[in-house]
């Protein structure tokens, strides 16, 4: 009954919902019915480092994102963008799997014979295509927002290689725009307001910069790109990623430029760019909000950045004239192509030089232009100038990147392919060496490009059941790492939240779940959306109740085992009833060793006038790195004259007060009783109730899923052990996977079992 009304609240919360009217005024496809197969939302903020990031969240810049690590739910991983460390080497790893698939942002590509960059919406293009030759991209069936790549996306809305929005905005009827505009009067008026705000801000840091010395032209691009990029674009991206969750789309790729523009503009660490930090945070809020109501999927939300920055000095601003000018004079006669954008450039020659021209003019780049690295190709190694002189590489990487680089292994393979790129030039200029002042090559004070740590090092933060797959070991990931993990992802393989788990001998996390036979309040049968529930909080000992096997309703296949198989757990089960080949009941999960002790029914009221429900428990011993735990689990009645039954039966001998009995005890489950009913009285004057005995935790409810109203379902436990914490969490998935929350406690062993 709960679970039709939920349904029928969810249509009627789909036919008021804005995203809905727009989906059917713009025509757009969306999923016909709810599916238990997951999606994910990817939200890459462009150029934010670590170490910027750590300051942003101390500064209270990412409030949300802050949360979300708050919420132990997430975890914050470092990110080794490759090399070059642009967006575009990122997002081709990412999504085709090829690393170093450009050799610089902006280059010569020998096969059309014209300098290039990534920012060529034509040559982006058809470059793309060469990488969807060798396979399709990740975000096939989904969409990509701003991206540099479209990743092969069924949708991709401005986007380099593909811009515009596929001819949507064309089909738009003119009589309906009045009612678009209705519908997103809030979102107009906010982002006028947000255009008239940057503005006024990058006026005022225009004139400031501008009586810094810096170039008024470049100080007055930086006024419209400001109002452009953090707030249009920001805005339009975030409405249209709501749709498309609301569409129900698999995946969903969005790139966030504000903070990237910002610092190249002021510096990484500027004010004006932890500014734009702000309003991007409250855009991932407000998607994860969307994300929480998507009535078709369930979403993951992962936040990355594809790299960092430097701080540096134009060389421009330095030297009082180009690179480009610079390195055109010092070649006199011989005609060069210099391509030099951010601190990575290449120099192109129309001759073959020799062994002894190669090394004067790599010298001369050093000495002579300041250029503070330089690298030739030398068979298959590389030749490395700087101003202590001239190393082999990678032999003496440390040299040059420094001992202490916190990707070093990786980044000596990485520029080793940089340098041997089909496409690189004869001379590979940086503007970072280990030691030396970095410089940009075109008018900015903030880049990337290169292989310094600010530059490579990113961030991702995943949630703490995302099956990470990291090769060898690292505790980094890189593109292609994050590439596996969304795939692992979409393909639903083994949740595996064990590798993820901070564990300690004196503490225990116990969950009490009824899954209501993996019936949803949407009414979607998935063992998968369960185990999703369940490894997102990492217990050790999971209570089950009403769990179906073999039942014709939920499809003939064994719900307990296939829970079980997805969290890599052992398992019990005890069958309350069985009839022909179906069974229904209780099972205890658990990730130590276990052993069932005792399974079986519990007293039930015969009578003729009605049929109760057979009712059963389940005793297993766990085996906690050496500590024999006593874990009961139980569904009692809904009949309160059979509850007292089943709970005086349960703190008998035959159970808690049975002679085996000993140690740490632990009772959960489902006891359709409220804690002022005189079941939950009889059994509190044996064992304690995990949610009563915390200082300071306000007791939460757990039925029904959506709005819990009633708290049934306990974690009851006897002087072995201390509460550590409670949680009962209403997010999302939470409240559509089940009729019930799960409950979820943390013990701690007390003295005298330590």
């Amino acid at each position: 009954m709960i679970r039709r009304i939920e349904v029928l609240l969810r249509s009627l919360r789909r036919i008021f919902s804005r995203s809905e009217w727009t989906i059917r005024l713009l025509r757009l496809s969306k999923l016909k019915q709810p599916t238990t197969e997951p999606g994910l939302v990817m939200v890459q903020i462009d150029g934010l480092s670590m170490t910027q990031f750590n300051r942003a969240l101390q500064k209270k810049n990412l409030p949300f994102l802050q949360g979300l690590l708050s919420s132990k739910r997430y975890i914050l991983r470092s990110f080794y963008s490759g090399l070059p460390s642009n967006t575009a080497a990122v997002q081709a790893e990412i999504f085709y799997g090829i690393k170093g698939c450009v050799p610089a942002f902006h280059f010569f590509d020998r096969q059309s014979g014209q300098a290039v960059k990534m920012l060529d919406p034509s040559f982006v293009e058809k470059f793309e295509k060469r990488l969807e030759s060798k396979g399709a991209g990740l975000l096939s069936g989904g969409s990509a927002y701003s991206d540099i790549f479209t990743g092969s996306a069924k949708e991709s809305h401005c986007c380099w290689s593909r811009m515009g929005w596929d001819g949507v905005l064309w089909a738009i009827n003119p009589f309906i725009l009045p009612f678009l505009v209705f519908l997103y009067v809030d979102i107009f008026i906010r982002t006028f307001i947000l255009i008239i705000i940057e503005l006024f801000l990058a006026v005022f840091d225009c004139m400031r910069g501008t009586l810094k010395g810096r170039f008024f032209f470049r100080e007055l691009e930086f006024v419209w790109l400001r109002s452009l990029v953090c707030v249009l674009l920001r805005e339009f991206i975030t409405a249209g990623v709501c749709i498309d969750i609301m569409r129900g789309m698999p995946v969903i790729h969005l790139n966030f430029l504000g903070y990237d523009e910002q610092a190249h503009g002021r510096g990484p660490s500027s004010g004006f760019a932890h500014w734009s930090l702000r309003g991007i945070d409250d855009a991932v809020r407000r998607i994860d909000h969307v994300i929480k109501e998507s009535p078709y999927r369930h979403y993951d939300l992962w936040v990355y950045s594809d790299h960092g920055q430097s701080k540096t000095t134009p060389y421009l601003a330095k030297y009082g004239r180009t690179v480009e000018e610079a390195i055109e004079e010092l070649f006199g006669d011989d005609k060069v192509i210099v391509t030099a954008m951010g601190p990575l450039g290449h120099i192109y020659l129309k001759r073959t030089l020799s062994s002894s021209e190669t090394s004067l003019f790599a010298k001369k780049l050093v000495s002579e232009l300041k250029i503070p690295l330089v690298l030739t190709k030398k068979g298959n190694r590389v030749l490395a100038w700087n101003s202590w002189g001239c190393f082999l590489f990678p032999d003496d990487a440390k040299k040059i990147l420094g001992q202490d680089h916190p990707f070093l292994d990786e980044v000596k393979e990485d520029l080793l392919r940089v340098c041997m790129h089909p496409d690189a030039g004869e001379f590979i200029i940086s503007g970072w060496c280990e030691g030396e002042q970095a410089i940009s090559f075109p008018l900015e004070y903030g880049s990337h490009a290169t292989m310094s740590p600010e530059e490579t090092h990113g961030f991702t933060l995943l949630p703490m059941d995302a099956p990470v797959e990291i090769e060898n070991n690292k505790n980094f990931l890189r593109p292609l790492d994050l590439r596996h993990t969304v795939q692992h992802f979409l393909n639903k393989e083994t949740l595996n939240s064990v590798s993820h788990r901070d564990t300690s001998s004196n503490s225990l996390t116990i969950m009490s779940y009824n899954v209501h036979g993996c019936c949803g309040m949407d009414g979607c049968i998935s063992t998968e959306r369960i185990a999703k529930v369940i490894s997102k909080y990492n217990p050790d000992i999971i209570a089950l109740q009403e769990l179906d096997v073999g039942r014709m309703r939920s499809g003939r296949i064994d719900q307990v085992d296939m829970i079980a198989r997805k969290l890599e757990m052992k398992y019990h089960f005890n069958p309350a009833f069985r009839w022909k080949d179906e069974q229904y009941g209780n099972a205890i999960l658990s990730r130590y060793p276990m052993a069932l002790i005792k399974s079986g029914p519990l007293p039930n009221i015969i009578s003729k006038r009605r049929q109760h429900e057979p009712r059963g428990a389940l005793w297993t011993c766990v085996d906690f790195e050496g500590k024999k735990i006593q874990v009961f689990n139980t569904h009692l009645s809904l009949w309160p004259k059979e509850q007292i039954l089943q709970a005086e039966a349960l703190l008998s001998e035959q159970w808690l007060q049975h002679p085996d009995c000993q140690g740490p005890v632990i009772l959960c489950g489902d006891f359709n009783s409220i804690p002022k009913s005189a079941v939950y009285q009889k059994i509190c004057h044996r064992l304690l109730d995990s949610q009563m005995v915390l200082a300071g935790h306000r007791p939460r409810s757990t039925w029904f899923g959506y709005y819990p109203l009633s708290r049934i379902d306990y974690v009851f436990f006897n002087t072995g052990f201390q509460v550590r914490s409670i949680n009962v969490p209403r997010s999302g998935l939470e409240k559509v996977a089940s009729d019930h929350l799960p409950l979820i406690t943390e013990l701690d062993f007390s003295k005298e079992y330590v």
